[in-house]
């Protein structure tokens, strides 16, 4: 019996080895450098599955490559580690493509229907021109989110909720219930990504994701889009344009709502920590933002209004602290579709239907790109004269947080108002003790699958007090129609 199991054993090790050795054999030799996993088939998915993110920048340093190949059971992962590399990959937007990855994401997060699915399909990578719900998605987007009166009217209104939040304000009890689930659904997301009867294995998620869904398709159903942002009105009359049903441009909308709330979140929370986790730091950004603030004397005290776009223009080291922040704590992977033999940079041959990926992570780690200090925390980076004197001339490409080329992230100079807007209140108004283990900074390990920034693990629990500086006097934010643009990926910067 035991002799039998021995042998039983013995033949599927030999059967894993030849299959390893067979998918080698088919690697052509002008495709990226293969780096064979240490147990055969499976070692690759075993190291992205324990180490993650992490996994890949271990590949970095013990291989320096710019671009490696990665078998994975019966297929192939084409992984990208030079700058260099990226801005080539970013020139071949329709060969080396997003939009068939997004769609299948969107397909199964949001569980639109089989007709829908279709129109998303149509046309979906442009091969027959600029046209198609996936094209003009992208459009509409874009324009209501560029610099400008949509971006201006939709920062102004999420400034005042902001400082409203701040003076402890409560959302209404129906929104409450809708935010809850939205993060219940939010929490389930890598069930239904990876599981094929997501409504057995994730069924809380599911609910909570329908019960979102329902809040926006009532929403739309009422018209009241006609009264919210350029965006909100842009996505539903593009969706229309393009027969998709209002009960998929509410499912849809879900989804849009993770790109929008997933990640802000948590970049706040690693701002707030950076900056009352160090003295000097916090001093550093607050003498800043006094340069800032206009001072009125009226009959009940002292009103005190901070214009939001010259904090852009006029704080250098709480900007550069933003992208330092960036750097430490975002880990989102760029993903494109290889949609035909092609040879990158004339180097390498790239196969059709391998997946491509882009980790940030690898960018932002990476010695080579930041200098000996690249892994501390360094306010000043960004800063002209702010890097240690070793350190390489700054490139703003391998800043990565908001990707990069056709696929930039287009709620970036929304996400940058939203950020900024709330920690400058924050440190402007309050003060943060730690009540437990000091500014111990927290795991990161239960990160989301859909984040782009580190979700920390566990709470830091604080106590909030008032400034001195702070009581007597009424505070005011403003926003003022501008045009300006905060550089924070390279395709902004004009220097």
């Amino acid at each position: 019996m035991k002799e039998a199991i021995w042998i039983s054993l013995a033949i599927i090790a030999a059967s894993y080895w030849l299959l390893d050795r067979f998918l080698a054999l088919k690697q052509d030799p002008r495709e990226p450098p293969l780096i064979p996993p240490k147990i055969p088939l499976v070692g690759h998915l075993i190291g992205l599955v324990i180490r993650k993110n992490d996994y890949y920048v271990e590949l970095r340093q013990r291989h320096s490559l710019p671009i490696y190949t990665l078998p994975m059971l019966t297929s192939k992962l084409y992984v990208v580690s030079s700058i260099d590399l990226i801005s080539s990959v970013q020139r071949l937007p329709k060969i080396l493509a997003f939009p068939p990855i997004e769609a299948k994401f969107a397909m199964t997060i949001c569980a639109s229907s089989k007709e829908g699915n279709e129109i998303i399909a149509n046309n979906l990578n442009g091969e027959e021109g600029d046209w198609g719900y996936s094209h003009d998605v992208y459009k509409s987007m874009n324009s209501a989110l560029a610099p400008g009166p949509g971006l201006d009217g939709m920062n102004r209104i999420m400034i005042q909720n902001i400082a409203h939040s701040l003076d402890k304000l409560r959302l209404p009890e129906g929104q409450a219930v809708v935010e809850s689930a939205f993060w219940e659904f939010e929490a389930g997301l890598v069930m239904i990504l990876i599981d094929r009867m997501p409504s057995l294995t994730a069924r809380k998620a599911c609910r909570a994701r329908e019960l979102v869904g329902d809040a926006f398709r009532l929403y739309f159903e009422a018209q009241h889009h006609e009264y919210g942002s350029t965006l909100v009105q842009n996505r539903y009359d593009t969706s229309m344009q393009n027969k998709i049903s209002v009960e998929d441009i509410a499912r849809f909308e879900v989804g849009n709502t993770i790109a929008i709330l997933v990640n802000t979140a948590p970049a706040v929370f690693w701002m707030l920590f950076y900056l009352y986790s160090s003295p000097t730091v916090l001093q550093d950004c607050r003498n800043e933002i006094k340069s800032v603030i206009s001072n009125t004397k009226e009959t009940n005290g002292t009103r005190r209004t901070i214009d939001i776009t010259s904090v852009k223009q006029n704080c250098p080291i709480l900007t550069s602290a933003f992208q330092e922040v960036l750097r430490q704590r975002t880990l989102g992977v760029q993903v494109r579709q290889v949609m035909q033999d092609t040879m990158l940079d004339g180097r390498y041959l790239l196969k059709k239907d391998v997946t491509l990926i882009m980790p940030s992570l690898v960018m932002h780690t990476n010695p080579a790109v930041w200098g000996p200090d690249v892994s501390e925390f360094n306010h000043k980076r960004f800063v002209k004269g702010g890097r240690v004197q070793s350190s390489p001339k700054l490139n703003p490409k391998a800043l990565r947080a908001f990707g990069g080329g056709t696929t930039l992230c287009p709620g970036r100079h929304f996400a940058t108002t939203e950020i900024l807007a709330t920690v400058v209140m924050f440190i402007l108004r309050y003060d943060l003790i730690p009540l437990q283990n000091g500014w111990t900074p927290p795991k990161t390990e239960k990160t989301n699958i859909a984040a782009v920034v580190m979700e920390p693990d566990t709470d830091i629990t604080v106590r909030v007090l008032p400034r001195e500086s702070s009581t007597d006097c009424r505070w005011d934010f403003k926003l003022p129609d501008s045009n300006m643009v905060f550089g924070v990926a390279a395709e902004d910067r004009h220097d």
